[in-house]
């Protein structure tokens, strides 16, 4: 299977895009017999050999926009255990540049902390706020901006290049189904925060001609301050500069219908991080038949979601993982 089956499918895109081969691709999809005959699950836990997860998907469409631009400093914001912040900072120590990361404050789990480890181990340098409006303020108002090579990337390694990353995941099922490693899901449950996976996915299924439903669910609140961050609107925007990036390449597209986004709010509890019973107990549930670990504030919440579709499912049901399932690795002595 090919690493950016997208480029198959529309051969004009890669010489704009150029990507860097970061993730280990494809990553596998699997059936969860313990769940039943309609469960199955999309592992981008293990999309690196050091730390996986969905951010490595789209950093690779990112490094390679860091590069064209010829930037030298990476400056994100986040949570203080963002999952992208150690992801850009891993990628971003191995192609020798700098990553800064402005932290807001988030529940303290023993996810957040050994995220924490995560972050030191790859050396990212932080910036900590004391709220998610000051680490927002101090992200777009950063005296940076006046530098021509500094890289403001937005939390979740999301920006107008990297929801080609879950473009390229979908023609990846694609050929995954086709090749009979799992059935066409009816439905897609994901975690969205910072929306452009879920853009890349909602997208990608109407490009590659899947009849799968893509259910984003929501783990973040839906506004920044008086900014839409997490809503339909948001994604839509993503998924219009996507496409019309496509046309000014002279992209061919066939003929489709673009789904309306799916955002389902009704499992993010009382705030961002915030655990959830349903949450806890999906985990429980997940970790027990599957093996993979998953946490509150994000996969725990899609967990819950794709336990409770799969349910009442009389078709095969994907849970797209976008945890890391990777180990801290031991510091040498």
């Amino acid at each position: 299977m090919k690493h950016w089956p997208l480029f198959a499918a529309f051969p004009g895109l890669e010489a704009a895009l150029q990507p860097e081969a970061l993730a280990a691709l494809p990553t596998p999809v699997e059936a969860i017999p313990a769940l039943g005959a309609k469960a199955w699950i999309k592992r981008d836990d293990i999309s690196h050999p050091v730390y996986g997860g969905n951010k490595i998907r789209k950093l690779e469409f990112v490094l390679a926009d860091i590069r064209r631009k010829k930037s030298r400093h990476v400056i994100t914001f986040g949570a203080t255990g963002t999952n992208a912040g150690i992801a850009a900072s891993m990628i971003c120590r191995d192609a020798g540049l700098p990553c800064t990361i402005i932290t807001f404050p988030q529940p303290e789990t023993a996810t957040v902390q050994q995220n924490r480890k995560w972050l030191q181990h790859f050396g990212a340098g932080l910036q900590a706020r004391s709220s998610l409006w000051q680490a927002v303020l101090s992200f777009y108002l950063h005296p940076g901006r006046l530098r021509s090579d500094n890289y403001f990337l937005f939390a979740g390694c999301s920006n107008p290049v990297s929801t080609f990353g879950y473009l390229n995941a979908v023609f990846e099922l694609r050929e995954q189904i086709e090749a009979g490693l799992c059935p066409e899901p009816a439905d897609i449950v994901v975690a969205v925060s910072s929306a452009s996976t879920l853009a890349g996915l909602n997208l990608g299924v109407a490009l590659a001609g899947l009849k799968s439903r893509v259910h984003g669910i929501r783990v973040a609140a839906e506004k920044l301050g008086p900014f839409a961050a997490c809503t339909p609107a948001v994604v839509e925007k993503m998924q219009s500069d996507a496409l019309r990036f496509m046309q000014t390449q002279g992209v061919h597209m066939p003929a489709f219908t673009l789904p309306a986004v799916n955002m389902d709010g009704t499992y993010f509890g009382s705030g961002y991080g915030e655990g959830t019973e349903k949450a806890a107990q999906a985990m429980r549930i997940m970790t027990q038949a599957s093996g993979l670990p998953l946490e509150s504030t994000y996969s725990g919440k899609a967990a819950a979601a794709f336990l409770d579709r799969l349910a009442t499912a009389t078709q095969p049901v994907l849970f797209w993982n976008t945890f890391n399932s990777r180990p801290l690795p031991q510091e040498q002595p």
